[in-house]
């Protein structure tokens, strides 16, 4: 009953979704099982088999979103909507904000003869909220661009349907526009929905096709919160910033090869939401399974120290929804307190 009704409200969702286009539509559910939920389903549309002179839209839209492209004589562009949105999160480089619900991007569709169109989510049972984030894929650059990630409050429902469509007047066939379809559940593994590739996908980590502009961005953002007195970590060290909390006695260095027990707290910049954080128990990890930043930020400190990291979007988590409170493109603080280390064997 409980599938059912999923099934009922993807429907509901679907109809309300695909009103406001003038053209012809054709639509197609992708199957995906009743008691399958996904945290991320990719598909790549063939834009090559598009006419010129024509408009319309072909995307895919889930039960909690749609992500497409918008295409027209003049101009195209890639639209995320989540019309149940509360907040928008964060929005790529160049966007155009429609509302707190929609997010486009202007680009010439026509450049490549292909794109991946990937929704993600990332839900936090304990506050009942989920995010939902959409992404474009360009092959011959081997780059992703995210378009907007939004926040739905009340919900933690993932990906429990999904269908394809097109309004654009052309003689293919959904089936020969959407070649490639994947999801991924929550644990990890990737099921294939419509595909004859014999390999999953491979997605992460995400290559930014701004990451160069994202990089300058996060300087300036950092530079204005020492300036502002947001931060005391002036220091800086191949990328990010930091400052020494606490000094040890102890002649034994950090390397970023070592495997790290620490204690360690962790946040985005400028808020005072804790996303992670050991409490009286240390944690340990090889620090060559960790983020860049962290590599950086610890190699060549010594065992006893406590460091704060202020760690730019490159060095962090990028683009990718890492997590439901570490939007993507976030600017990181660490305050991390080395306890022993292990060398590599």
């Amino acid at each position: 009953m409980k599938y059912l009704l999923f099934g009922i409200l993807g429907v509901i969702f679907w109809m309300h979704a695909i009103t406001g286009f003038s053209q012809k539509l054709a639509s197609a559910p992708l199957p995906i099982s009743a008691n399958t939920k996904l945290s991320s389903i990719v598909t790549t549309v063939k834009t090559s088999l598009l006419e010129q002179g024509k408009k319309g839209k072909l995307g895919i839209a889930t039960n909690q979103s749609k992500l497409y492209l918008n295409v027209s004589k003049k101009k195209s562009s890639i639209v995320f909507e989540v019309p149940r949105a509360s907040t928008l999160l964060s929005s790529g480089l160049q966007t155009s904000v429609g509302s707190k619900s929609s997010v486009s991007w202007d680009f010439d569709v026509k450049k490549e003869g292909q794109y991946k169109l990937y929704i993600a989510t990332a839900s936090d049972s304990a506050e009942n909220f989920i995010v939902y984030s959409g992404y474009i894929y360009f092959p011959e650059l081997n780059k992703w661009k995210i378009i907007a990630s939004f926040r739905i409050n009340g919900s933690t429902e993932n990906i429990t349907s999904a269908n394809t469509f097109n309004s654009y007047p052309t003689t293919a066939t959904l089936d020969d526009l959407f070649i490639d379809s994947w999801g991924q559940r929550d644990s990890g593994p990737w099921l294939k929905i419509k595909s004859n590739a014999l390999q999953n996908p491979i997605l992460t980590p995400l290559s930014d096709i701004d990451s160069t502009e994202q990089s300058q961005l996060d300087t300036y953002l950092i530079q204005k919160a020492i300036e502002s007195k947001q931060t005391d970590a002036i220091q800086f060290k191949d990328g990010l910033y930091f400052t020494l909390m606490k000094t040890s006695s102890k002649l034994e260095l950090v390397h970023m090869t070592d495997t790290a027990t620490i204690f360690y707290k962790g946040y985005v910049i400028g808020t005072d939401i804790v996303f992670d954080q050991t409490s009286k128990e240390t944690r340990t990890f090889p620090l060559s399974r960790l983020i860049r930043g962290w590599q950086i930020g610890l190699d060549n400190t010594h065992i006893g120290d406590k460091i704060k990291l202020v760690i730019p979007s490159g060095l962090g988590y990028g683009i990718r929804t890492r997590s439901p409170k570490i939007p993507p493109n976030s600017i990181l603080v660490f305050e991390i307190e080395t306890v022993d280390t292990k060398p590599k064997k």
